[in-house]
This record gives structure tokens, sequence and C-alpha cells, in this order.
């Protein structure tokens, strides 16, 4: 499933990203609005790889199979834009991965992060911005081991309760990403303009602290240590509003 939905979102990217590089190719030359502010709101969708390698090599050594390192995600953000120059916000998100199964046993691993954004437009014409972007937020990872059942009685749960585990972790993560932004404004007058928002970003988390893995409050030692880390693609859309200063 969410390979398939991987795919879509590489071509929708691919498309995007066509479309930004010729208008920048068009562009003659950069149209700088010293006093220019605003907002932007939008949903966040696209593909990551977080490296699971030593996970994986643990779930192989016990007779599990390995799970993908390809995830999808979805979430949500909004920035700030201030003299046209700098961006403050923030965004959320949560990826999900393809299930493993192995035997009677399902594994699936799924991540969830906040950030607080800042970033710096280097160049802008018209509604067109590119801009590097840094954040720092918290993250946390699911890892869950299912028995496989179509069926189960109330009494077979009580019989036998223990039918999966489910581990989690969690730590400090930095965003470091490029982002392309095309506001397609509509309702200018002299004041401002708001309109629709299309956006690409590509970027890198890292966790520079790995935490603990954790099963409700008992703490799992021998665990490999892994943290959200990988590469990613994002796709934006949404909508914002900018207005002229004196």
């Amino acid at each position: 499933m969410y390979r398939n939905a991987r795919k879509i979102v590489v071509r929708a990217v691919t498309i995007a990203f066509s479309i930004v590089v010729a208008q920048i190719c068009r562009g003659q030359e950069t149209a700088q609005v010293a006093k220019e502010s605003g907002g932007m709101g939008y949903s966040m969708f696209g593909s990551g790889t977080i490296g699971i390698n030593d996970v994986n090599a643990k779930f192989e050594s016990k007779g599990y199979s390995m799970m993908s390192d390809d995830f999808f995600s979805v979430g949500g953000g909004g920035h700030a834009i201030i003299n046209n120059r700098w961006i403050i916000g923030g965004e959320g998100h949560n990826l999900l991965g393809d299930a493993a199964t192995s035997g009677n046993f399902k594994t699936s691993m799924n991540l969830t992060y906040v950030f607080f954004d800042m970033g710096y437009i280097v160049y802008s014409i018209k509604d067109l911005r590119i801009y590097p972007l840094i954040g720092l937020g918290v993250g946390g990872m699911n890892l869950k081991i299912t028995e496989d059942v179509t069926s189960l009685s109330f009494d077979e749960m009580l019989d036998d309760p223990q039918r999966g585990s489910e581990m989690s972790t969690s730590g400090l993560v930095l965003n470091v990403a490029c982002g392309i932004d095309y506001l397609l404004s509509f309702g200018a007058d002299e004041t401002g303009r708001g309109g629709l928002l299309f956006g690409i970003r590509a970027g890198y988390t890292l966790s520079p602290f790995k935490g603990s893995w954790m099963m409700d409050d008992l703490e799992i030692s021998g665990a490999p240590e892994i943290g959200m880390t990988g590469p990613y693609i994002r796709f934006l859309f949404g909508g914002g509003a900018m207005g002229k200063k004196d």
C-alpha cells in the first residue's frame, strides 16, 4: 500500500518540481519585496527512508521477516514570512511503514515527530520562493509485534493475553531541508493578496541523541540503537496570504 503511495508522491513531486524550475528559468531578475509579510498553512505528504538496518538484522537472527525502510509520510504545518526574508513556523508528521509477516506474527513500525522551524528566503520572484530550513523538535518511534489472528474470543484473550508486544523510543530530532513554494494568488488589492500554496521540500532528519526502548514502564535492555535518521521528500498543498507594509 505505502509503496504504491510513494510512487504516486514521487511522480507528483517530479511534475511540480519541473513546473517550478521552468518558472525560475523564465525569470530574468529576482523580485525582492523588502516589507512584505504573511502566513501560510498546508498539508504535507510524501515519502522517506529511515535507517533500520540494526533492527532488521536482529529480526533476521530471530527468524522474523525484515521490514521495509521506506515510509509514507503524512502531516501538516504552517509558517510566517517576515519582510519576505525570514520564515518561522512548525510542522508535524506521521511516518507509516508496511507491515511484515513472519509465520503467525506481524511486525510494524511507525514514527511521529514535530519541529519548530526557521528558514531564510534566498531567492524570490513574484510569488515563487526558495529557502533553506532548519528545524528542532522531538520524535517517537513505535515497534509493534502482534500475533496475526483472524478472530479472537474474549475467553481466548483472557486465557492467553500475551499475543503481542509494543515498544517505543523517543528523542531529540533535527531537520535540515530545502523548500520551494509557489503562491497561486488571487483576490489581490492594494493591501495584499491571498491564494493557494504549492510546494516541495526535500531534506534529512537526524537523531543526535537516541533514547532507550521502553515497553510500558519497563526499559528494554540489549535493543539495537536506532534513530529517526534518513532522507525524505514531501509535497505541500495549502493556502496563505501576503500583505504589504509601509
